[in-house]
């Protein structure tokens, strides 16, 4: 999020970031949210869009447009690696409705690719890839709705193929599986999100699958 801002800060636009999901079992896709929200598919990749007002009316929705699409450009010459892309730009405009509001969507073809692109950390990894990686150190311990876990090696037997998320991203995340234990931080809401705003280090989210 810090580089979205400063890239966008030459238009005097102020963003507030939030991450959608397609595919993910919601109703809806980036193209409706209005809100601060994170999302990142079973294959890992992330949708992220930033939705906030013009600071001035005389700022062009083509400049921004073009600094938006050469900026992921200029990631892309830097980090590509194959036939895959980085990062796409997917969509730059005003709102419906809301014409004093512009969004910004870009897919990130891994979580790796979000986090060096906004400078925050982001795994999407089993949880034996994990703690191998030293992504989660044993002797964490995570909550969950059956009680705590301490990460070690039984539950590296038991959880190992399961996925986890770790961010340190303050946003609301949408993942593409039930969350089952978390770190200190992190919020589970009713439509399955889990809501990082309050949280203050790296939260570690172990999933269902």
């Amino acid at each position: 999020m810090k580089k979205i801002k400063r890239m966008i800060a030459g238009l005097g636009v102020i963003l507030v970031t939030f991450l959608a999901l397609s595919g993910c079992g919601k109703e809806e896709g980036w193209e409706k949210w209005t809100a601060t929200q994170m999302a990142v598919e079973k294959d890992g990749t992330v949708i992220c869009c930033i939705v906030d007002s013009f600071e001035k009316q005389y700022y062009d929705i083509d400049e921004l447009t073009g600094m938006v699409v050469k900026e992921a450009a200029e990631f892309n010459g830097k980090n590509k690696q194959g036939a895959g892309t980085p990062v796409t730009v997917l969509d730059v405009s005003r709102l419906e409705g809301a014409q004093d509001l512009v969004r910004v969507t870009w897919k990130f073809e891994q979580a790796k690719y979000y986090a060096l692109f906004q400078n925050e950390t982001m795994y999407y990894e089993t949880l034996e890839e994990a703690v191998n990686e030293k992504h989660v150190f044993k002797g964490a311990v995570l909550t969950g709705q059956g009680g705590s876990l301490t990460i070690d090696d039984d539950a590296v037997k038991k959880h190992g193929t399961k996925h986890v998320l770790i961010t340190n991203a303050k946003t609301v995340i949408h993942l593409p599986h039930d969350v089952l234990y978390y770190g200190s931080g992190a919020m589970l809401q009713k439509d399955g999100s889990v809501d990082l705003r309050a949280s203050s280090d790296e939260v570690i989210m172990i999933l269902s699958k």
